[in-house]
């Protein structure tokens, strides 16, 4: 989502929090002069600053998967901040993937794998931890993905990612936008874009979700779903949008009988 709130009045303010940031693994300032912390309350010691949804995903990682480092890990659409940047640096089997329409689907493009998370070029269960950070709401079919991310983990593998989920819309997922067989795209709500790292034009948001979307990501693929929501100040996580979804997938009958 973008770091811009359209709510944004402008006016005067200004938060300085103490804590420890679950990124930098130290202790830091949390620093914000825009009243929309998800996407100014920054950590002035990561690598190229953090924010507080970059922040949560890496406390509940850490939490639920303390060895990280020493796994396989895809991230789609990586900043180049934060856990972003930490997950890179620090683990040697990662893969950053963005989604380079013109160019062949697999190959490296600027360093990272030309990946469409909708339909990836990626073995079976190869990963032990998927990521993706406000990607999902930019996705044209949320199914195909989940079910493609699913695939491509480890049984008992994980996929933590963030998204923002409207506590008013008690619908699991309403379409804003959806591709024509030309492949054009049909508006349904006025257009809404967030920041996109690899083109400045921005994301364009396609759907909205809502309080039930833990029910769909479990209907869509064999995941066990939680919801992590916080307001935790100690580590800079502050603000709407906290929420963190971690599904892992399920050990099937046969790999539990013979485990």
């Amino acid at each position: 989502m973008s770091d811009d709130h359209p709510k944004d009045s402008g006016a005067k303010y200004h938060i300085e929090i103490l804590g420890y940031c679950p990124i930098c693994e130290r202790s830091a300032r949390f620093v914000s002069n825009n009243i929309w912390l998800r996407g100014a309350l920054t950590c002035l010691t990561c690598e190229n600053g953090s924010v507080p949804r970059e922040r949560a995903l890496a406390h509940v990682l850490n939490r639920v998967a303390p060895d990280w480092r020493k796994l396989r890990i895809h991230e789609s659409s990586p900043a180049t901040r934060g856990i972003s940047a930490k997950l890179r640096r620090e683990c040697a089997g990662y893969t950053g993937s963005h989604f380079f329409p013109d160019s062949p689907m697999g190959e490296q493009v600027g360093g990272y794998r030309n990946e469409n998370l909708e339909a990836q070029t990626f073995e079976d269960g190869i990963f032990d931890i998927v990521v993706t950070l406000d990607v999902f709401e930019h996705v044209f079919q949320p199914g195909a993905m989940i079910k493609e991310i699913h695939r491509t983990l480890k049984p008992g593998g994980i996929y933590l990612c963030t998204f923002p989920i409207r506590a008013g819309q008690v619908e699991s997922h309403k379409p804003r936008a959806r591709l024509r067989p030309d492949g054009s795209v049909e508006h349904l709500e006025k257009p809404e874009y967030h920041g996109n790292p690899i083109n400045e034009e921005g994301a364009l948001v396609t759907w909205d979700y809502g309080y039930t979307i833990h029910q769909m990501l479990s209907y869509w693929a064999d995941f066990d779903v939680e919801i992590l929501r916080f307001s935790k100040q100690s580590i800079g996580v502050l603000g709407e949008y906290t929420d963190v979804v971690l599904c892992t997938k399920r050990w099937s009958e046969s790999v539990l009988k013979h485990a």
